[in-house]
């Protein structure tokens, strides 16, 4: 279990251009005060375990409100707990000259269009013991199909759900028209058993992306409901002679490589230029290296670096929802591997990956050496000129204090994750308007490991960590991980109107409070979170 960390002081920092508004709160009689309760709490609670007392009762807290529109999420009349600004009620308010979430859409016709089928239902994967509960997949297999479509396309995907429960797919990383976004009480309804739903959405930028349900993600993502897409570029600047995506993933503790827990091997000749296109479905970040020839980190999360430079056997940290494409030429001879290494940091034998002709394999391929130091995107790769730097004029800034603690959340005492002090739905709203330029801080003070911060919908450029600017590449993220102590800005540009969930993509973490929203002014949505609804995003 990951430890507490210190107790964070409630920021709330808003700037609008050059006049900021601070609100801070916590002196240290509160503080003190703070910790007192939670030593009450904490002994009651464990007075009332020992007396057989059920927890989980409504009187304690629910997971939301019988029903939680976030279109009308400010009305106090229905919501009096709910912790938003003024300005932030009346715009996410359904007013009469309110545009629905369900009316921003893809255009219904394109010159190229790719039309996908992805039937959620049961499966007994191969290497899940007998007796175990099946796995939830895409069309049988998990992860689902790769989606391979070309820039520019109109993707049309319908989803058939024949599961026992509710299905969304949300399309990570894209910028979707926000009707598309999959977010089961916001965007959609969730799917429920043998109903089906369309997805419609263009791809604008070439890339490594994936989806999976937002409709109890935590769980449905975990028992399999995943896949990766691959957008490619309309004019390639590099060829690939072997194009892989691989899906990291963890069953009952164990991690396989797609659905490997050994050694699986691809085949590659001498002098090819080979992309892996990896992504982290899990809820903590894998150490990897590949071991065998130099590579390149070619992009983040589906985003070109520039210039990158031969890394050899360097760690690469990648955590819950990023994406790194790593590029390599096959050597004159030998193999090249793919290891992936344990929580004491050593490189295993399995799960690995091998590139290469099946007889130049050896019995025992080396398996390289864990101390170096870690890959660092904040100096890799060649500056080059970015729409968005640390010198922008941001017409918005919000800092998002990222915290932990221990309380009652789903129900269940335990462990929660707070953004601004709070867990979701009492989590501040932040509300941008279409043209702005938003610069998000995001500082993690405590001692509870990383957070995977998503922001759906929109890219973000990252400006600095720990206060220093970038020196290599221009990096372009839709998920920071943000490590004990650290403090990242990014930024982006508020162009596409709807209602976006930010979120911790350690889906553990979501699913006990670390949610919010980003709000366009005058969006509505008909669809509600709640027991009332069957509709839980996280």
């Amino acid at each position: 279990m990951e430890r507490p960390g210190k107790k964070l002081k409630n920021v709330h920092h808003v700037s609008q251009g050059e006049n900021e508004l601070t609100l801070e709160g916590g002196s240290k009689k509160p503080r003190r005060a703070g910790k007192a309760r939670r030593r009450i709490l904490v002994g009651l609670l464990c007075l009332l375990v020992a007396a057989g007392v059920p927890l989980g009762l409504g009187m304690w807290t629910s997971r939301y409100p019988d029903t939680l529109n976030m279109g009308t999420a400010c009305n106090m009349d229905t919501m009096p707990q709910m912790n938003m600004s003024s300005t932030a009620c009346q715009a996410s308010h359904g007013a009469s000259n309110s545009i629905p979430a369900t009316d921003l859409q893809a255009p219904p016709t394109a010159a190229s269009m790719d039309a996908f089928t992805l039937t959620a239902e049961p499966a007994h994967l191969l290497f899940m013991s007998k007796g175990q509960e099946d796995a939830w997949t895409f069309n049988g297999t998990s992860p689902g199909p790769t989606l391979r479509v070309r820039q520019g396309d109109l993707v049309v995907v319908h989803l058939i759900n024949h599961l026992s429960v509710g299905v969304t797919i949300h399309w990570h990383g894209v910028a979707v028209p926000d009707s598309a976004d999959g977010v089961a009480g916001v965007t959609q309804d969730a799917t429920k058993p043998g109903q089906s739903y369309t997805y419609r959405f263009l791809v604008n930028d070439p890339g490594t992306y994936w989806y999976h349900s937002h409709q109890e993600s935590f769980e449905e993502t975990g028992k399999g409901l995943y896949g990766m897409l691959v957008v490619e570029p309309t004019r390639p600047l590099i060829h690939d002679d072997v194009d892989m995506a691989l899906a990291l993933h963890t069953w009952n503790g164990m991690l396989a490589f797609n659905l490997s827990m050994g050694t699986s091997s691809l085949h590659a000749r001498s002098g090819q230029w080979v992309r892996l296109r990896l992504v982290n479905t899990d809820n903590a970040a894998h150490l990897l290296t590949l071991a065998g020839t130099p590579f390149l980190v070619a992009a983040l999360d589906g985003h070109d670096l520039n210039e990158p430079t031969p890394l050899t056997a360097v760690p690469i940290s990648i955590d819950g929802g990023q994406r790194y494409d790593l590029r390599f030429q096959m050597p004159q001879h030998g193999p090249v591997a793919l290891f992936v290494a344990n929580d004491q940091g050593q490189y295993q034998t399995a799960p690995r990956l091998l590139f290469g002709q099946e007889r130049d394999f050896p019995s025992h391929f080396a398996i390289p050496h864990a101390s170096q130091k870690i890959f660092d995107f904040t100096s890799y790769g060649r500056p080059a000129p970015d729409a968005i730097t640390p010198n922008s004029h941001f017409d918005v800034t919000y800092t998002i204090v990222l915290g932990y603690t221990f309380g009652f959340s789903n129900m269940r005492p335990g462990p929660v994750f707070t953004l601004d002090g709070n867990v979701f739905p009492h989590t501040p709203m932040l509300l941008v308007k279409t043209g702005q330029l938003v610069r998000l801080r995001f500082v993690n003070d405590a001692d509870a490991g990383d957070h995977p911060m998503h922001l759906h919908g929109h890219t973000l450029t990252v400006l600095t960590r720990n206060g220093h600017p970038l020196t290599g590449s221009p990096v372009h993220l839709d998920t920071i991980s943000v490590g004990p102590h650290e403090t990242y800005e990014v930024a982006f540009s508020a162009n596409n109107p709807g209602l976006w969930m930010i979120h911790c993509h350690n889906l553990y973490h979501a699913n006990h409070g670390m949610d919010m929203m980003l709000d366009y002014p005058n969006i509505s949505t008909p669809y509600s979170i709640g027991y009332a609804s069957g509709n839980f995003p996280d």
